[in-house]
């Protein structure tokens, strides 16, 4: 027992009562749970069920209602889960529905195989475009073909939309699965955000705009993994203690290493 004292069920909409408690630092972990938005016509209809709300719910002990046909949209493993729990949870048919091929897919390559085997079709190359709904409820999914072109800046090939390949699915729900993003209505004011949305920090310090709060995690680096989140509470906590002690929160720190996003082959010969 280290003395760590945690309350939960606790808003903190203003820095400055905790200050004014006596806390002289903060550390903001509150990570990126915000669904995205598909943006298209009809996702507000009785039927879509965002994923991270739908595993959530389903993981809490709670008892999803589902129709006999589903449609999750995306490509990464939150959507292959919401895919597989969809099957264990009564659905006939599901289909996932992901925008690029499937060497560009986000999610395990043995996530999406142990789907398939579990009888989850994976459609390529598509995209949603309109929610289809009657009196309110989806009654299906209208999607358009797509063809890769260019890389985009997360280094995969853009998807492209093929004019006049729209296609309808009939189905009775839809999981969007596209991504998170940090949720700023619950972040104190004076903070600054990168142009992605998440937090903006030193990236040897962890120290935000605001010289006695630190931010780690998804919420500085968008969805990312655990190991980087524990990685970033680590050199925050030795940011702390030089802050607290008085000194430059970067007073001996390595600077951090970039990662190499590309590797030229010009030159190199291939082996067999």
């Amino acid at each position: 027992d280290l003395g760590v004292e945690i309350k939960t069920n606790s808003r903190i909409g203003d820095l400055g009562t905790l200050f004014g408690q006596g806390y002289r630092a903060v550390f903001l972990a509150v990570g990126a749970w915000v669904s995205q938005k598909m943006k298209v016509p009809g996702e507000e209809s009785w039927g879509v069920i965002h994923a991270l709300d739908f595993l959530r719910r389903v993981n809490s002990g709670g008892r999803e209602k589902l129709g006999k046909r589903v449609a999750v949209i995306g490509g990464g493993n939150a959507a292959i889960d919401a895919a597989r729990t969809s099957l264990r949870l009564g659905a006939e048919e599901v289909s996932v529905i992901y925008r690029r091929s499937r060497a560009e897919m986000p999610a395990d390559k043995e996530e999406i195989e142990q789907a398939e085997q579990e009888g989850v079709k994976i459609n390529m190359l598509a995209a949603p475009v309109a929610v289809l709904a009657k009196d309110g409820r989806v009654t299906g999914i209208r999607c358009i073909r797509m063809e890769l072109g260019e890389a985009d800046a997360s280094g995969r090939r853009r998807p492209i939309p093929i004019e006049g390949s729209e296609f309808e699915l009939a189905v009775d729900n839809v999981i969007p699965a596209i991504g998170q993003r940090v949720d700023k209505a619950a972040l104190p004011e004076g903070l600054e955000y990168t142009d992605r949305g998440t937090l903006a920090v030193d990236p040897v310090s962890q120290q935000t705009n605001m010289a006695n709060v630190f931010a780690g995690g998804d919420v500085v680096r968008g969805p990312a993994d655990v190991i980087s989140a524990v990685a970033d509470g680590k050199e925050a906590a030795i940011s702390i203690d030089l802050y607290l002690s008085g000194k430059d929160p970067k007073e001996g720190r390595p600077a951090k290493k970039e990662r190499v996003k590309e590797v030229s082959l010009a030159g190199v010969e291939a082996r067999a």
